[in-house]
């Protein structure tokens, strides 16, 4: 799963001489957290830099509220571009969800601006990749999650997708990964349209998988 299918496209960007103020407004009334600044070019829009709610922030008197309705415009008349970020981390819009994950986390930042050939063409954020891994996990789709343990990832599939075809469940997704805990096992978590039956279940236990869960 890539980027691409998960940002924002088009983004809503400042303007290098747009005033912090202004920002401000944009974050308050967008309930952004992150905003990049871009100026336009001839082949789209050209990353400058990152500006924040915490630059803001830090930018406005200390008894001020940046995102209050008594903020104007000219409240602080300071271009972006003194405060913003110029060093930006980026991604593309083919670079993996895991991967941008491991950035963010890495990095211990909470947005992305996504860049195609140089142009800003998305931003992508925490929030976004939640979303993402709910739907690989197939944790937004309904119907019942099973938990099984096993010896290796490649006979849980295996034998997770036959048994399913045999007894006729429709599996929506299935993750298989090291347990943390138990050295040498495999947890793999499925997903399935509907509640798998008694035999079904008898059947993944005979094959000496171990059932932790079933929900």
């Amino acid at each position: 799963m890539f980027v691409e299918k998960w940002m924002t496209a088009n983004p809503v960007t400042l303007t290098p001489d747009t005033t912090i103020s202004s920002a401000a407004i944009q974050m308050g009334r967008h309930q952004f957290r992150h905003i990049p600044v871009a100026e336009p070019t001839p082949t789209g829009k050209k990353l400058l830099g990152m500006v924040s709610k915490y630059d803001i922030a830090r930018a406005f008197p200390s008894n001020f509220n940046p995102f209050s309705v008594e903020v104007s415009n000219e409240t602080v008349s300071t271009p972006v571009s003194a405060i913003m970020t110029r060093n930006v981390v980026t991604v593309t819009p083919d670079c993996a969800i895991e991967e941008t994950a491991r950035i963010l986390r890495t990095r211990r930042i909470n947005a992305l601006p996504v860049l195609r050939q140089s142009r800003l063409v998305g931003i992508i954020t925490e929030s976004d990749i939640f979303d993402a891994l709910l739907s690989m996990t197939g944790a937004t789709s309904g119907g019942s999650k099973m938990v099984v343990e096993s010896d290796s990832v490649k006979n849980s599939v295996l034998f997770m997708a036959q048994l399913s075809q045999q007894y006729h469940l429709e599996i929506q997704s299935l993750m298989s990964f090291p347990d943390h805990q138990a050295k040498g096992k495999v947890q793999s978590v499925l997903h399935f349209a509907g509640r798998p039956t008694t035999g079904f279940v008898q059947e993944i236990c005979k094959l000496g998988f171990r059932v932790l869960s079933i929900s």
